[in-house]
């Protein structure tokens, strides 16, 4: 197991009415609230792991779209979901690059969310395609409903739907909506792979594509590799027209005369990795949604820290933790840089926590740049300028880790209101 140690008091279990000044917090020379205590990294890498891989080089065998290990991994992971069958690319991008390809002639536009991964939307523009942009819900940064459906409209072929930080996205009214006007539904679930899963408690998502990333930031941890998963059998068969170059699935080494080529074949190491991780993903699951709502328990009363998730929600794939703040309610400038001083000081204390992106996704793409304003998407603006996330939540991390997070907030949180006038200062200088 591959571990970071970050030098760290014990952790309390219980966050009494410690006093705290400015020189106790470790960005100004005090002691961090983390001290020995042993952070986990995510792939968290295993022996297992490493046996994996080794199976593959032993095999001599290390590519081909029907590579037994690949065509394992398929049924493996279409079982996992209980629904949805599966098709292993090269990338999460990749994947919804040949969805969007296969639904093309549906109409000239894509409508898709502001707050975006540029990854997940660079394929439009791939398949020759317009986005709609629309913005976000702030509760949970999923695309607005409302915003959504308005813009459905005769030239719209799809809706891409991206379900972030493992938030599930149900948007019910936009799947009615785009049903009746005829637009594809593909989800982007590369942060949120327990929406693949249907069981008693849990119906398929009324969509035409997902698209799932195996990426070594995401569940699956497996490096580079993707999956198409649908119930249409054409969309499955497209996969070839738009990626196979070299060989047929039966065996053939051919060359196949009605191709993109784009060679997104399936890594097969990473294959491996991802038959490995994908054995144990009930129990990760759980262990992500036990790390992260007992974190939240131990922190949601701190004033102007906010979900962008729901608590009560145990769908919840839990990628990260993403939190926002709401300035206002510590007596702050509405300003992205009281977001970056505040984890700054959290950092320093050892919490392992992040900025994700700070513009629009169109901002990220020169073919969209310049078509759209972020002043024209205010709820999207809104996270981008105070929402972070905390990343180390995952298995084999636990509880005494999670305590020692919260325990670095409330130190933090204790000493804010001294640190006002020094915080707006600051904010001057940035801006002078």
């Amino acid at each position: 197991m591959l571990q970071e140690k970050i030098r760290s008091a014990k952790p309390a279990k219980a966050h009494g009415p410690t006093l705290h000044n400015r020189a106790d917090l470790a960005a100004f020379g005090g002691p961090p609230a983390l001290v020995d205590t042993e952070i986990t990294r995510w792939p968290a890498a295993r022996k297992k792991h490493l046996e994996a891989l080794g199976r593959v080089v032993k095999s001599g065998k290390y590519h081909r779209v029907n590579h037994p290990l690949v065509s394992k991994l398929e049924q493996e992971l279409s079982d996992w979901s209980g629904w949805w069958t599966a098709r292993a690319v090269g990338s999460g991008t990749s994947a919804l690059h040949i969805g969007l390809d296969y639904y093309a002639s549906r109409g000239p536009k894509v409508v898709t969310a502001a707050l975006n991964w540029p990854g997940a939307v660079g394929p439009i523009a791939f398949s020759g395609l317009t986005p709609e942009f629309v913005d976000v819900d702030l509760a949970d940064a999923s695309i607005d409903e409302s915003a959504a459906i308005a813009r459905v409209g005769k030239d719209v072929g799809a809706v891409l739907v991206t379900h972030l930080f493992g938030n599930r996205v149900d948007a019910p009214r936009l799947r009615r909506a785009s049903r009746k006007a005829g637009a594809a539904l593909i989800d982007d679930v590369a942060q949120a792979i327990a929406v693949l899963r249907t069981n008693a408690d849990q119906r398929p998502l009324d969509s035409d594509m997902l698209a799932l990333s195996g990426n070594g930031a995401k569940h699956l941890g497996a490096g580079e590799l993707g999956f198409v998963l649908t119930k249409d059998p054409e969309l499955i068969e497209h996969v070839d027209h738009v990626s196979l170059t070299s060989s047929a699935r039966n065996g053939e080494r051919i060359f196949s005369p009605d191709t993109c080529g784009y060679n997104y074949r399936p890594n097969v190491f990473s294959a491996a990795l991802a038959r490995s991780r994908l054995k144990r993903m009930n129990d990760q699951l759980r262990e992500r949604q036990r790390n992260c709502l007992f974190l939240w328990e131990e922190i949601c009363e701190l004033p102007g820290l906010k979900p962008i998730f729901d608590p009560g929600d145990p769908r919840n794939s839990f990628l990260n933790m993403p939190l926002r703040l709401e300035p206002k309610e510590l007596d702050l400038p509405e300003t992205p840089q009281v977001r970056d001083y505040i984890i700054k000081l959290l950092q320093a204390e050892g919490v392992p926590l992040w900025v994700w992106l700070t513009q629009p996704v169109f901002e990220y793409l020169p073919a969209f740049r310049d078509r759209w304003s972020a002043r024209d998407f205010p709820n999207t603006q809104k996270l981008l300028d105070t929402m972070f996330y905390i990343s180390e939540i995952a298995p084999p991390n636990g509880k005494p880790l999670m305590r020692a997070y919260a325990d670095a907030f409330h130190k933090v949180w204790a000493v804010l209101p001294s640190l006002r006038a020094e915080i707006r200062r600051s904010i001057i200088a940035n801006e002078g």
